[in-house]
Order: C-alpha cells, then structure tokens, then sequence
C-alpha cells in the first residue's frame, strides 16, 4: 500500500470517494436518498467467503533483518529486479532479485567518498529510458551517479555546498537527462522557519545521470532574482494532456521568487512574484506582481497572489488596507502564464487555509477550503470542498463539513458530518458522478464475521472509512481506503458500519472491508486492521494483519477479488507496517515490511521481553505468488478475461460522466496470472443521454432540497471576471455540465446554454445576471439566515479581505439534494477514471 494512495488516481470508472466530517448542527434538507436501494434489496447483501478454498499449505517465507525500520522502497529497471531500500537509520540495502534478498551497500558509498561525511541517502532517482543509469542524493554535500544500478558508483561534490537535506529534485517530463533541483543554500539550518531567512538556489543539470554537472539560475538571472520559492517545470502536466499552443518549450520554467535579499520574510508576501522563463532565466518572459505559489493542473496555472499587493495583475498601483488581515486570491491562466484572471469562488482564502487538488481527469481543480465549526463541544476544523465546471476558473460548492485531522497536517478527508444531538459523527459518502450528488455507501446485508456486523437488524446502516489524514496523520495510523490505476475497480479499506447516527469507530467492530465493482457494493473480509495491496494488474489482493491488530504470522493472497484467501505462512512473526510493490503493480510479487516483535507478544517472534532490537531491528519478507502457485497459476489466455462496468442500481452499466465506460479485467474464476508484459486495453466507451445526475449547480448557486439550483444573495458573491467580462454565461436555471461530462441532449436540461458558459444560438445574447435572478437571491438570503438560526453557526477562519475578493464568509452547511441535484464538479481524494 503506497503513502501516497489516498491521493492517488484509480482508472476505471469516473467515481470519487470522499470522506469527511462535521458537527452536530442541524443540516438544511432531507438526508439523502441511496438511489432508491434500501439495506435489503439483492444489490447490497455482500459477497460471502467461501467457506473452503483449495487444499494444500505452503512453505513459510524467510525474512530479511534490517538494521532498522524501512523508511522508503524504490525500484529500478523495466525488469524490477532492482530494489532499494532506505532504513531509519540511514542504511542503503540493494536487492538484485526483486526484493527475495537484500544486501547492505552503505559502506560501498561510504568508501567512495573515503568517510569525509556520513551516508544518508535522501531520493534516488532513476533515468526513465535508461533505468541502469541512477542518481543518488545524500544528506550532506554529496550525490551519486550509477551506470549499473548502483553497481558501481561516482561521487561528485554539489557546487556551492548545498545540502542534500535541504534539496528537492525533478526530472524533466519529456527530457530525461534533465533534472531540476531547488537547493537551500549552505549555512541554512533545516528548521529555519520555512528557510524564509535562508534563500534558495534552482539550478539545472542536463547531465543529471552521467557527469552530473549544474548551472545556478539565480546567477543566470544576473541579478534579477535574489532566492527562489515555489517552482517547477513549465511541462510538467503535459505528460497528462496536451500543451499544444501554450508556447512551451524545454526549457520552460516556472517559479515564484523575490528581487531583493531579505525580502521574502512573511507569509503570503508581496515581495514574492510569479515568473515564467524559457531560457534558465537568462531573460524573464513573464512576471505577475505577488504572486506566491502556483500549481500546474492540465493546461491551467493556478496562482496564489498576495492581497497585500500594492499592484494589480497589470502592474498598475491599487488600494490596500494595510489593517486587514493577510490571506489571497486565486487566479487563473489557460495560455501558459502570459495572462491570469481572477477565480471566482463563493469564499474568501486566507492564508494557509486552502488546498488545491486535481479533478477526477486531472485537467480541472478542486479547491478545499478551510474553517472551523461551533459546537456545544468547542470549535473543530472542517473543510468545504469547491470544484470547478468545464469553465476552470468558476468553483461552485460540492461538499462542506468535510474532515480535517488538525491546522498543521495539511490533510483534509472527505468524510460527511450529519448532525446528530449528542456529539459529532464522522460518516462517509460517495458520489458517482464526480462530485455533483452524495450519498452514503450501503452496509452488506449479510457479513462473513460476525464482529463486523454493528447494523443491528437497522434498515438504514451505511459503511465508514478511514481516509488520508488517519493513515498520514492520526495519532494511531489507521489503514485508509486504497486504489490503484492497476487495478480497476478494486478498493479496500478499514472501518466500520453503523445505524443511523452512529460513523466512524476507531475501535467497536472495526474491520477490513473491498469492493470489487468500484464501491458500489462492499463486503468484510477480515476482522480487525489488515494492511493490503493489489499485484498482478489487479488480479491478486495481498493482506496481512496490521501492526495494530498485533504481530502477524502469515500473509494472504486471492486471486478471485477477495472470496477465497490462501494462507502463506511467515517463518517469524513481526509487526507489519506496509506491503509495498514495483510503481506499475504490474508483478504477481509484493513486500512486506515491519519490525521484529517480542515473544510476549506472540510466540513466533524473533525476541525475548528484555531484548532491545524489538521495535527497532528491520524486517523484509518477499511474496512472488508465481512461485508459490507454481503451475497452478499459468499465464492468462484471451478466454480468461470479461469486460467490466460500474453497475447501476437495477446491475445495468451505470452511465459515468455521461458515458458507459467498459473495461477488460480478468475474470473471477480464472486462476492465472497477467504478467509484466500485459497491457490492459483501453476503455471502450458508449455515450450516455444526458439526466439530473450529469448537471450540478454553477459558480453563484447552491443545491436546494427539491433539486433545483438556489443563487446565493448578491452581497455573498464579489465581481467575476470571466463573467462580468462576458466570456461565460451562467444559465437561468442555475445549472452546469459537470466537469468532464460528455452526455448528450443536455437542452432538455439546461435549455439556454450549452452548460459549458456559452448561450445557445435559438435564445440569443443574455445577461449573465438578470433582475429575475437577483429576486430570487432576496428570497434565498431569507432562506438562509433562518436556515442559519436553526442551527449552529460556523466560525469562519475568513475576515472581510480587501478588493478584488470579498469577504463571502462560508455557508451553512447544506445538506445534499437527491442525487443528480448537484454542488460541484468533480475529484475528490480517491477516484476511478
């Protein structure tokens, strides 16, 4: 299971799961509808395990003792046979047989630079055509470059002095000789605040894997730049859609950075601007006054600029309250940074309470906003979630009350809160239509363990999940929901399921629990925490008992989607703390690796109650299920393979984003094996007619209980560019395409646009805000505030910012409409695409 899974992508259907939380204030509207599915109906009763799977044992594996806990696994070579393993104390241990066994190679770069610093290798990187030539970064003044995969290797002294601690490396996405590093320069400390009084050098190697020679940008710049802060490769998202016509070019750069020493010395400061460069900084081809940081999502650049700025976007001088509290506008550009404008979002962002993420296709945004909720319990952090439509620089609300674990984890779960009277409950919901309608995930009606029943007999019982911030941030790490783009469909989580006002239980009937049909329906496959990972292209499902749940003496695999489980036993017990495979998962081999465990604890570990190597000595096993299985698993033929759709409540094939996407997975039943050289086709596609479910409310409107699309009072909103300017009309009715969405026949729906901002020839120009409709966002302030006097009231991180973004505050939370009633457009932290 990868750190890094919750924010990863799944390709399969266009499905988003989020988690989140709220608390215990009254929600405007019905709660929402499972699609016409109750607890009891055939479509959610559950797999049930099969109560015997083939005969026969296994021999136990033999682990690898590490010095120390693993603290990173990288692989090289098309082949993955090469395996790095990076410990806690600083060791390098080398596999050159896909992890079976290990070796410790930390004196072999030790020796190479005769001891002059200590070995702590902090990134390794691998050329992405050549993987035998690899690049090797220390902790201290030193990298590594390597012909042979670390065979043999070549020191070489960073210029300058920089650190390697102190070091961010990116290779170019379409040069892969290039490497971009963003280097503190030597005397920083590490925990200087955000080095904000230690500058920063980028630099650039067009050598990175061979000779490994660099030139600075900031003396390029020749004065123009004093240190860097943000940056990144002009191209970096062109690898994930097209960046014809952007004028890009291979040495496109883009950074924020400051003109002066000692500029840089707050947050969100007007002394940091935007830069584009195409020439390692030489000349400096674009500069936005203020703007902090940026983020390149498909063609758009989304920029962070300082309300502080004493200039506009232009350059020209404007107005700025020097009492206000500092915080930023969003702003948008779809031409590669040669012109922005505003984003236009229902809310203000202040300071470090905002993230941005990728939609479900990784061409649009998702903006989560932060604040804080009053309840009878105190204050506790939420987050609302904003999407953008098929116009990039217009967020409407998707979700509120989403989860936050604290101020300073920067993760936000999407995790549901309804109101219940007594405390808050942390729930889960899931929408099929990338972020336009919600709703809970149904509990099974029938379980395999009796543990992880907690319906009770209840009609209404939905299933709850971990999410990001328990596995990254928790005080205890709670496996979270997993997917993986090698395995479409698939998912698998810890939680628990619950009645009506009963969510999340870190401990009461706490269980595993997969999906094999995109979470349409889920089943309990273990009691307690396992931890798990897909290998073979999704064709195995590999578990073992997590850390939490005690030592584990065994893993265990299956190969028909988590009906039958094959024990293999572990010839020493140890505390499991992940199951790692090669990036592609493509391999029917994966790695376990924990920490070796007393005997007090459980009789096959490796230690007596005295002994001090317990929860600290390392331990790796190997599981290649190919050898295991022998040839009771040969290679997949054609006659193995199904096609394969999200089903709809009625088990037809759910139409997703307006289309019914089929795709080849292995069957069931079939018991081979898919191999590193099998290449899953592409999806075939079938246009859907557009319905409810493909629309959701625009930038200015919010869901009502009935369906339709309620604009918000006029004084919540501040002035939209891309609006006011003309170059996007928001429909009468208030609705839009979602983000992504192909359906046709949308003028049955939306009858004046085309749902994508542009008016339909038969109506003719319109104004894009008509007398009609601000009566109508009379009345719905009245709703509002009344909505608002029903319950508690949120307190808003946002103060009143200056102009060009108002202060809007954040809304109520609103309770969702029925599905396909919309409010937002898409992603979320696991999707299927």
């Amino acid at each position: 299971m990868a750190r890094a899974c919750a924010l990863g992508r799944l390709r399969g259907a266009a499905l988003a799961l989020l988690l989140a939380v709220g608390s215990a204030h009254a929600v405007v509207g019905p709660a929402p509808e499972l699609a016409g599915i109750q607890r009891g109906s055939s479509s959610s009763s559950g797999r049930g395990l099969l109560s015997s799977c083939d005969s026969g044992s296994f021999p136990a594996l033999k682990p690898t003792y590490l010095e120390s806990k693993v603290a990173g696994v990288e692989w090289a070579g098309a082949d993955d046979m090469h395996v790095f393993v990076i410990t806690v104390k600083a060791a390098i241990w080398r596999s050159t047989d896909g992890g079976s066994t290990f070796e410790d190679v930390t004196e072999r770069f030790n020796s190479s630079i005769k001891g002059e610093e200590p070995v702590g290798v902090t990134q390794i990187l691998s050329h992405r055509t050549s993987p035998n030539l690899m690049l090797f970064v220390n902790a201290g003044e030193y990298m590594w470059t390597s012909k042979d995969y670390g065979e043999t290797l070549t020191p070489h002294k960073n210029p300058g002095g920089f650190r390697g601690i102190g070091a961010t490396l990116k290779p170019h996405p379409t040069r892969p000789d290039w490497v971009l590093a963003h280097a503190k320069r030597p005397g920083c400390k590490l925990l200087d605040e955000v080095e904000m009084r230690c500058a920063a050098d980028l630099l650039v190697s067009q050598n990175a894997f061979t000779d490994l020679t660099w030139t600075n940008l900031t003396a390029n710049a020749a004065g123009k730049v004093a240190g860097f802060v943000d940056w990144g490769w002009g191209g970096s998202s062109c690898r994930k859609t097209s960046c014809d016509g952007l004028g890009l070019s291979e040495q496109t750069v883009f950074a924020t950075m400051y003109a002066h020493p000692g500029d840089w010395d707050m947050a969100w400061d007007p002394d940091v601007h935007f830069v584009r460069s195409d020439d390692w900084f030489k000349t400096i081809a674009i500069q936005v006054p203020c703007g902090n940081q940026f983020e390149l999502l498909g063609r758009q650049v989304y920029l962070a600029v300082s309300n502080k700025c004493p200039k506009d976007m232009d350059g020209k001088p404007r107005a700025v309250d020097p009492a206000g509290p500092p915080g930023i506008t969003l702003h948008t550009s779809d031409d590669g940074g040669h012109s922005f404008k505003a984003a236009c979002l229902p809310v203000a962002l202040r300071q470090e309470g905002y993230e941005l993420l990728e939609s479900h296709d990784m061409t649009g945004a998702v903006v989560i906003v932060d604040y804080l909720v009053k309840t009878h319990m105190g204050s506790m952090q939420a987050s609302s979630a904003y999407t953008a439509g098929p116009h990039h620089a217009l967020f409407s609300l998707s979700l509120s009350s989403i989860y936050k674990q604290d101020v300073l984890s920067g993760s936000t779960d999407f995790l549901r809160v309804d109101g219940v009277p007594a405390k808050p409950s942390v729930a889960t919901q899931i929408t099929y239509n990338g972020g336009g309608a919600w709703q809970p995930i149904r509990a099974p009606l029938r379980f395999n363990f009796q543990k992880c029943d907690r319906c009770g007999g209840a009609k209404e019982c939905s299933l709850h999940l971990h999410g990001a911030s328990s596995w990254f941030f928790g005080a205890i790490q709670f496996p979270s929901v997993y997917s993986s783009p090698s395995a479409p469909g698939l998912l698998v989580g810890s939680g628990n399921v619950g009645g009506e006002g009963v969510g999340l239980d870190d401990n009461d009937g706490l269980c595993t629990w997969l999906s094999f049909d995109g979470g349409f329906t889920w089943s309990d496959i273990a009691e307690g925490t396992m931890i798990y990972e897909y290998a073979d292209w999704g064709g195995l499902v590999v578990m073992a008992r997590h850390e939490l749940s005690g030592p584990a003496d065994e893993v265990r695999f299956s190969y028909d989607y988590g009906r039958c489980w094959r024990s293999v036993p572990l010839d020493v017990a140890l505390y499991v703390e992940n199951i790692r495979i090669e990036p592609d998962g493509q391999r029917p081999k994966v790695l376990l690796h924990g920490k070796a465990c007393r005997r007090s604890a459980h009789p096959k570990c490796a230690y007596d109650a005295s002994d001090t190597r317990a929860g600290i000595q390392g331990m790796v096993y190997a599981l290649d299920v190919s050898q295991v299985m022998g040839d009771k698993m040969p290679p997949c033929g054609a006659a193995d393979y199904e096609q394969w759709t999200l089903p709809a409540d009625d088990h037809t094939p759910r139409c997703l984003l307006g289309a019914q996407r089929m795709f080849t997975r292995r069957k069931q039943d079939a018991v081979c094996l898919q191999g590193g050289a099998y290449a899953r086709p592409p999806p075939a596609n079938t246009t859907c007619g557009c319905t409810p479910g493909d629309v959701e409310c625009d930038y200015g409107f919010v869901p009502s209980p009935d369906g339709a699309c309620t604009p918000l009072p006029p004084e919540k909103l501040s002035g939209c560019p891309t609006i006011d300017g003309g170059a996007y009309h928001v429909s009468a009715s208030g609705k839009r395409l979602v983000h992504g969405d192909v359906c046709t026949g949308l003028g049955a729906i939306i009858p004046d646009t085309d749902g994508k901002g542009a008016v339909r020839p038969a109506r003719g120009p319109r104004r894009s805000r008509t007398p009609a409709a601000a009566a109508r966002a009379a009345a719905a302030a009245a709703a509002a505030a009344a909505a608002a006097r029903a319950g508690d009231e949120e307190l808003n991180f946002f103060q009143p910012l200056p102009a060009p973004l108002a202060d809007v505050g954040e809304l109520p939370p609103l309770g969702p409409g029925p599905p396909g009633s919309g409010g937002g457009g898409g992603g979320g932290v696991y999707t299927l695409r």
